[in-house]
């Protein structure tokens, strides 16, 4: 069964940046939208009341996961 909602992980290296950078887990729906996300080393999902439309992920890098249990 398919998922309505994509989940993926930021992997990006934040290496030129004088301050630190969490990369958390992104829920996008098929839209694109970002629907909601997981805070990094956590697995509580944290919900939007409307998706988010200017979402970008633009000069980033993910990698598709499952859903955290």
């Amino acid at each position: 069964m398919m998922s309505e909602f994509d989940y993926l992980q930021e992997v990006t290296v934040w290496d030129e940046t004088s301050y630190s950078v969490s990369n958390h887990t992104y829920i996008l729906n098929k839209a694109g939208q970002l629907a909601g996300y997981i805070k990094s080393g956590t697995s509580a999902e944290i919900w939007f009341k409307s998706p988010m439309k200017q979402f970008s992920k633009s000069r980033r890098k993910f990698k598709r996961v499952n859903k955290p249990n």
